[in-house]
């Protein structure tokens, strides 16, 4: 018999727990730590219709990237959205159970996936103090708008915002989501471009001001890329698992 325990302990053999920043509670978020289990829906958010999803699949556990409980305090009521959520969770019998900023972090992780998506060489940290973004060189330096197409493709964007520095794209870093707070280091670490998701209006007047080639590829465009990887990841780990990718997940909104 597989449990969510299982599950939870091999997933922390690639993604420690304590890989993730202070204050992200990673890990079981809801259910039962030795509830059976023998279909996983995986999904990059949990929300009310990937919980019907999973309920009407069968499934036993969801596993995410992003966290319900994003603060120790939120409690399972209707009066905030997160606590709406995560009540339908404990309703529907479903045990949950997220990866954040410890799968950021990892090796082979999100921003590993990302680096290698986008083609880059001699990858390493260079933020010292999470240990999230990455920092790699480009086989071969291109403009900067032939680079933002080649993002839109590989993260299946739905729009790519971008500042063009006018000079090569060559050294990068990168963080997966919304890693604009990491910009600056991204900058000292020596990079003439920086790709994230949600990046607000006064990144974008630092990136003219530094001289910084500057990519919003979307939140969730750059994080879903991981999605099927924890897929094959949990079934090569459990074969006898049902391991399912969620056909709820999409980004939450259009871009015209």
């Amino acid at each position: 018999m597989i449990t969510v325990h299982d599950i939870l302990k091999k997933l922390e053999e690639w993604a420690p727990l304590n890989l993730a920043v202070k204050d992200d509670p990673v890990g079981l978020q809801a259910g039962e730590r030795f509830k059976s289990v023998r279909k996983v829906v995986i999904s990059l958010d949990i929300t009310k219709a990937v919980i019907a999803e999973a309920v009407a699949g069968g499934a036993d556990l969801i596993v995410t990237h992003h966290n319900i409980v994003r603060t120790y305090e939120l409690r399972p009521t209707d009066e905030t959205d997160a606590g709406g959520v995560l009540l339908a969770l404990c309703r529907s019998g479903l045990a949950s159970v997220a990866m954040h900023t410890n799968l950021d972090a990892a090796p082979g992780g999100i921003n590993d996936v990302m680096a290698s998506l986008i083609g880059l060489n001699d990858v390493s940290v260079y933020d010292q103090k999470e240990g999230i973004g990455r920092i790699g060189t480009l086989p071969d330096p291109t403009d900067t708008q032939t680079f933002a197409k080649h993002c839109k493709e590989v993260f299946r964007s739905g729009v790519v915002r971008y500042h063009d520095a006018q000079k090569p794209v060559s050294r990068v870093a990168i963080c997966s989501g919304g890693g604009g707070s990491l910009f600056f280091d991204g900058i000292k670490a020596g990079c003439d471009t920086f790709v994230t998701g949600d990046v607000g209006h006064h990144y974008f007047l630092t990136a003219a001001n530094q001289g910084v080639n500057l990519l919003d590829c979307g939140h969730f465009a750059t994080e879903n890329i991981i999605v099927p990887v924890i897929a094959d990841f949990l079934q090569k780990a459990f074969p006898e698992l049902t391991v399912i990718l969620s056909g709820e997940e999409s980004e939450p909104f259009r871009c015209l």
